[in-house]
């Protein structure tokens, strides 16, 4: 059995909820259902009639889009403490991509009529879901101009970058990360194969930029990295 999860303290730490009064955060966690998926299991499907949106309390989740040859092309690795599914919650639109939880994952899951009710009537809570939504389509963008103009060593470097930034705060040498999936989706969402992804960590590696002990990579010349983020060779 699953054990029982804290909800209005893992609201606390979302920044959706960030300056809503408490006794609405305490609502909004009544609210809340726990929810939990088998690894590869579908949360919802693209083209489905949005039920609610989702935080993710542990796991990890991609949102893909499908091409009509079966293609798989990801739009964003969800991490622990993101939501998602809220764009088509709060424009009352069909979800437009898939999400699947690529490990054993739990997330709680907001119903969007009760909740679009409460964003109504909150505009603390409105402004939050206009800041993560410009926040979305922020990333969204950077994702386009890097697939569309840079080389996979110049994503890979932002992308290892941005991991350090939010998991410490911070860029700086000797500071490590946690790859959160395996090579294979890691170089689907970079836009590339896993045989490049490898060639490209290994020559990161050679060139002394940094060290990789099996999922987890130590920054040791942040410098380098940000001049091939920014489009250097």
């Amino acid at each position: 059995m699953e054990p029982s999860i804290d909800k209005g303290k893992i609201l606390q730490g979302i920044y959706l909820f960030t300056g809503i009064r408490e006794t609405d955060l305490q609502a909004l966690a009544q609210m809340a259902v726990s929810r939990n998926f088998p690894r590869q299991g579908v949360i919802f499907w693209e083209g489905k009639e949005a039920q609610g949106f989702h935080i993710l309390v542990k796991g990890l989740v991609k949102l893909v889009k499908s091409s009509p040859d079966g293609k798989e092309f990801i739009l964003r690795l969800v991490m622990p403490g993101e939501t998602f599914g809220e764009a088509a919650v709060f424009a009352e639109i069909a979800y437009p991509a898939t999400a699947v939880a690529l490990e054993d994952s739990q997330t709680l899951f907001f119903p969007k009529a009760p909740f679009l009710q409460y964003l109504a009537a909150s505009p603390a809570l409105a402004r939050n879901m206009l800041a993560t939504l410009s926040k979305l389509m922020y990333h969204l963008t950077r994702q386009l101009e890097d697939l569309s103009l840079k080389e996979v060593s110049a994503r890979l470097a932002r992308y290892v970058l941005e991991r350090c930034k939010e998991t410490h705060g911070r860029i700086a040498p000797g500071l490590a990360v946690e790859l959160p999936t395996t090579k294979t989706h890691l170089a689907a969402y970079l836009g590339t194969i896993s045989e490049t992804l490898s060639r490209t960590l290994a020559r990161f590696k050679s060139l002394g930029m940094i060290e990789v002990d099996k999922g987890k990579i130590t920054i040791t010349d942040p410098a380098a990295l940000q001049d091939i983020a920014r489009g250097g060779k």
